[in-house]
């Protein structure tokens, strides 16, 4: 099953090593050639499992049978672990990583890794014997794990409309800035403005009144003047 069929990388097996005296590549005639060849890599979210892939392709002429070792085998289901791949042939290999509950403490530097390991088969098919310890005839690849953010959401709005939908909210917003009333609202200003203009006359003609031609115009003139003040007031706080 899923996580039991991983294999642990021991420390000493974590680095690939040479082959034949030619140096480990994911691309050697002789070996197979991975994909990806250097990272693996999740796009990171909690709470759930990060597929990815790995592909094996054999170029060569012989069958090549194939190991795949982490060194977090508890965190990691990978499908098949092993196989054969023909001449010509291609494997994918499906890696899942188990949903994290919290964001991992190497999250910006991933310390997981995994181990592609081929060699040619021969006919055999006990993959103990192929890939016992000492064999010369396995080449290894090591894949390191590196996180990536998770993908941004999908726009609700194609981004043709979108602009548009902008320009129409903003005009909206410009005609609809106004309140209805305005109309009216300057009508009842311009009718306090003249009101306020004859009032003023009238305060103007009563302090041109002559002194002690009784309290009752003087009166009068008062209380037109604390009127004329009070619309003044409104028509400045309006305006």
């Amino acid at each position: 099953s899923g996580l039991s069929a991983t294999t642990q990388i021991s420390p000493r097996l974590a680095s690939p090593r040479p082959c034949s005296g030619t140096p480990a590549s994911a691309t050697m005639a002789d070996g197979l050639q991975i994909n990806p060849d250097k990272e693996l890599k999740f796009r990171l979210e909690l709470k759930k499992q990060i597929p990815t892939t790995i592909r094996l392709y054999n170029p060569g002429s012989v069958e090549l049978a194939f190991k795949v070792k982490t060194t977090a085998p508890k965190k990691y289901c990978v499908k098949p672990n092993t196989g054969f791949v023909a001449p010509g042939g291609t494997q994918v290999v499906h890696v899942i990583m188990q949903a994290q509950r919290d964001w991992p403490a190497d999250l910006n530097g991933c310390k997981d890794k995994f181990l592609v390991q081929s060699v040619p088969s021969g006919g055999a098919v006990d993959f103990a014997e192929l890939f016992a310890k000492g064999n010369e005839g396995v080449t290894e690849t090591k894949l390191r794990v590196t996180y990536q953010q998770p993908a941004p959401p999908p726009s609700p709005v194609p981004e043709g409309e979108e602009d548009s939908k902008t320009e129409d909210t903003t005009a909206s917003f410009k005609t609809s800035a106004l309140p209805g009333d305005v109309p009216s609202l300057q009508r009842e200003l311009e009718r306090y403005r003249v009101k306020n203009e004859s009032l003023s006359a009238d305060l103007n003609a009563s302090l041109r009144t002559k002194p002690g031609t009784g309290g009752g115009q003087r009166g009068f003139s008062l209380l037109h003047l604390l009127i004329t003040a009070i619309i003044a007031f409104f028509v400045g706080r309006f305006l």
